[in-house]
């Protein structure tokens, strides 16, 4: 290709096939985008950026070429000089649409200093080095757990939790529930938390320890959204560490048009739902249950944050028409147009990289 013309471009996009992706007739992404989904194929994402694992592509005279590519050649002309310099020649954001059946791992993300180190260090399971600030916002609605939920609601479910004295001694258990004020329940509970996802390769001791939950809840007639989830991932996922997660973490139901920031260190899984899903162009998870990918407890632990706090959700009115989604993230700014009768509007680019889905 000789010349580059900047417009705007349609974008081929190119979609992952997970095995937590919706499939058959409640596949969301192939209805979507409007094609037939293939029998008992798993469709999870559709990327909609430059990442070299999985560029969109774009139309120029006879030819598909991958966006990295025309982005590498023509790097002012698809950047504009701010974003070319500032994010290294590279489009800084990944937009993708989400689609979940079943839980994604428990995970995080690392900061960039620590994505540089990882990417150094193992660029097989850490494949870029950078850091993946992400925000989700409901199609329709999402289910996920996020953040550390409040010191005194996790020492609510420690007192009926008697599974947990056989699985890492009874001792701190104890010590949080006795805890003469909060900030030493906080510094008991990250230790706790710790102590659980490093006994993860006792899978004796922890199968016993899952199981046991498993039948208490089972047994019990009124569930809270936490149990109630525990028990469905069981039935998915048997005794896997990440189910005891969702009693520490905050449990999060949103409406269309809400959504959740995930920041370096924020402990988070997507359980189900359809969602937007714009991150930083990065790849790098650092996972530590729920899945059958590399699991990196050591670092999970290292880098996680422990807020102890509800979460925030953003739009949490679900105001609609024109909506802007504000983050702390630099490398990206979502913003939504509703469409009504006399709808109209100019899109201007201001030297910045920008990228429309159009979702109806």
């Amino acid at each position: 290709m000789e010349k580059f013309t900047p417009r705007p471009y349609k974008l081929y996009n190119k979609i992952q096939n997970y095995d937590w992706g919706t499939k058959n007739n409640n596949a969301f992404i192939p209805k979507f985008i409007g094609i037939e989904p293939k029998p008992d194929l798993p469709y999870a994402e559709l990327w909609i950026g430059a990442h070299p694992k999985a560029p969109s592509e774009i139309e120029t005279g006879e030819q598909k070429i991958p966006l990295n590519k025309i982005i590498e050649k023509y790097t002012l002309e698809c950047l504009g000089k701010y974003t070319a310099n500032k994010f290294g020649g590279k489009l800084p954001f990944l937009l993708k649409v989400l689609s979940a059946a079943n839980a994604l791992s428990i995970q995080t993300h690392p900061n960039k200093t620590k994505a540089v180190e990882l990417h150094e260090k193992d660029p097989v399971n850490y494949p870029d080095d950078n850091h993946k600030p992400e925000i989700a916002i409901a199609l329709d609605s999402l289910t996920a757990v996020a953040g550390f939920r409040p010191a005194d609601e996790i020492t609510n479910y420690l007192y009926s939790f008697h599974e947990l004295n056989e699985y890492v001694g009874a001792d701190i258990i104890e010590n949080i529930l006795n805890a003469a004020d909060k900030a030493t329940a906080e510094k008991l509970i990250k230790e706790l938390y710790g102590k659980i996802m490093l006994t993860d390769d006792n899978k004796e001791k922890l199968e016993l320890c899952i199981s046991k939950v498993a039948t208490r809840l089972s047994a019990k007639e009124n569930l809270s959204n936490e149990e109630s989830e525990f028990l469905r991932q069981h039935e998915l996922f048997g005794a896997d560490v990440g189910l005891l997660s969702f009693f520490f973490f905050n449990f999060i139901q949103l409406k269309s048009g809400q959504a959740i920031f995930t920041d370096a260190g924020v402990p988070h899984a997507y359980i189900n739902g359809n969602i937007i899903e714009c991150m930083a162009n990065s790849d790098n998870v650092v996972r530590a249950g729920l899945t059958n990918k590399y699991k990196d407890v050591d670092t999970l632990l290292e880098i996680l944050r422990y807020d102890f706090k509800p979460y925030n959700i953003i739009n949490c009115e679900q105001k609609s028409g024109n909506v802007v989604f504000k983050t702390t993230a630099e490398e990206f700014e979502v913003s939504v147009n509703q469409k009504d009768e006399k709808f109209e509007t100019v899109c201007k680019s201001n030297d910045n990289p920008s990228v429309y889905l159009i979702t109806n």
